[in-house]
């Protein structure tokens, strides 16, 4: 299987599954060291592969844990970056409750040892940069409801 990241038309084309993982009023967000944005856990979809399969692979592959029951939420077309680096994104957002084994305080994820995970107040959302910015959206989205948003950065 091979990632659908490709260079078409002067920018980067990418497909990303990711998840809204939520313990009561908190998410669980990514950073490292001097980015200076949040980002949820989840990668690029892989030929061969449905959404939900890519979701609960990424997952696993970065917390070590089975994921629990995925909920599609929200369907992203994302346009962002520079001119010279410019990417087109559709994006395919789950949301899970947080399997009780996940740690209280941040830690890093198996396969990117410089990325930290940490809880994230939902309170803190609109002050603190989590991409993509359509979570909170997403995140109010009702059982049975999936939203979809384009973003243009």
């Amino acid at each position: 299987m091979t990632d659908i990241r490709l260079p078409l038309g002067g920018l980067k084309f990418s497909v990303r599954v990711a998840i809204l993982c939520v313990r009561g009023d908190h998410l669980l967000a990514n950073t490292a060291d001097g980015l200076g944005f949040w980002f949820l856990p989840g990668g690029a979809l892989a030929t061969d592969e449905d959404v939900a399969t890519c979701a609960a692979r990424e997952w696993e592959e970065e917390l070590g844990v089975p994921a629990g029951p995925l909920r599609l939420v929200g369907v992203l077309e994302n346009f962002f970056g520079p001119s010279s680096k410019r990417q087109h994104e559709l994006g395919f957002y789950f949301r899970m409750e947080a399997p009780p084994e996940l740690p209280q305080t941040p830690f890093s994820v198996l396969d990117s040892p410089e990325t930290t995970c940490e809880w994230v107040p939902l309170s803190e959302l609109s002050a603190r940069p989590v991409y993509p910015l359509a979570v909170a959206d997403f995140l109010s989205a009702g059982p049975g409801e999936v939203r979809h948003r384009v973003e243009r950065n």
